[in-house]
Parts: structure tokens; sequence; C-alpha cells
């Protein structure tokens, strides 16, 4: 898919504004018009991109966690496709940590909701993928297909998002450390545990 560069400029425009207003006060308090003018963006243009502030940052932000999911491992290699993950939840988490202010205002907001719920039906789907790719390559103890499979992926999402709103919360960097302690956290049949 061709992206328009005339919407990718405004959309990175957006963000940059979005952030630098985000520094200065919460999320709840910006406008479309000044966040339209911090971007140098007019409001017509916004709305091409979403309905108001909230979800600009909802589907914007969340699709930034989103995108660093996104693990194609190795055919066959349960090992290596659980490097893949940890490498994956590492990125996560320097990108959080860089971004720590954007993030923390909008796990803050009146949106936390909406924010959280894009966040774990992503990582829902992604941890599902996970799971069919182990039980493929015949990692013990993966739960069965079906609602065992599909009630390990939501387990296994909501608590990350917890962790990432919690670890947001405060000011370590170490983004290294958080995946190893996230890694700790997952099932014993987890392949690559600690």
């Amino acid at each position: 898919m061709t992206v328009d560069p005339r919407q990718a400029r405004t959309s990175a425009a957006l963000r940059a504004a979005l952030a630098g207003l985000l520094a200065q006060r919460p999320l709840d308090d910006i406008s479309v018009a000044e966040l339209c003018r911090a971007a140098g963006v007019h409001r017509t243009t916004f709305y091409r991109h979403a309905d108001d502030v909230h979800r600009f940052a909802v589907t914007t932000l969340a699709g930034d966690l989103d995108a660093l999911s996104d693990v194609s491992p190795a055919s066959g290699d349960a090992e290596a496709a659980s490097r893949a993950y940890l490498g994956a939840l590492r990125d996560t988490f320097a990108l959080l940590a860089e971004r720590r202010v954007v993030y923390r205002a909008l796990f803050a907001s009146s949106a936390r909701g909406a924010f959280r719920s894009v966040l774990v039906d992503a990582q829902r789907h992604r941890a599902h993928l996970a799971l069919d790719y182990f039980a493929d390559t015949g990692v013990p103890g993966v739960p069965d297909a079906g609602r065992d499979r599909s009630e390990a992926a939501a387990f296994i999402a909501g608590a990350l998002v917890g962790v990432m709103d919690v670890w947001t919360r405060e000011d370590d960097t170490d983004a290294d450390a958080a995946a190893a302690r996230v890694l700790a956290l997952m099932p014993r049949w987890w392949p690559l545990r600690p």
C-alpha cells in the first residue's frame, strides 16, 4: 500500500505537536484547534485523520506499539521465535521509555480505557499468533486450540498492557530489564524463560 507523502507529513506534524503539548499539560486539556495550531495543520485536515484529539492519540500511539509487536519468526524454530518475541518486547519498552511523557499522559487521560482496550486487542491477537506458532512447533504445555488458547492469549495480553501502564508511570529506562521481568512472569510453558 502506498502512503501519500502529504498525509505522512501531516501525521508526523500532528504527532510532534501532540508530544510537545503533552509535555506541558494533560491530554484532556488539549483541543483540536490547539493541536492544529501547534502542528500547522488546518482543522479540516485533522478531521481526515481522527474525530478528536483522544482518538488521534489512541489510534496513533497504540499503532506504534502494535507495529513493534509484529514478529514473523523463522519457520519451525520455537527458540528463535521466542527470541524474536523477546526482542519485540524490548523494543516496546524502549519506545515507552523514549516517549514516556506521551504514553504516561495517555494512560492517565479520560481516554485511558479506550487506549488500554485497543492495546489489549492488538496484544491478544499477537499472543494468539505466538501460541499458535508455539503449538505448531511442538512446544510442550501450550494450551489447546479453542477456548483454552484464547483465554491464555487474553491473559498474556491483559497482563502485558497492565505492565506497560505501570512502567510508564515510573522513570525506569532499562528496556532489557523490563522485558526480562515480563518474560519471567510468563507461563511455565513459554519458551526461552530466564
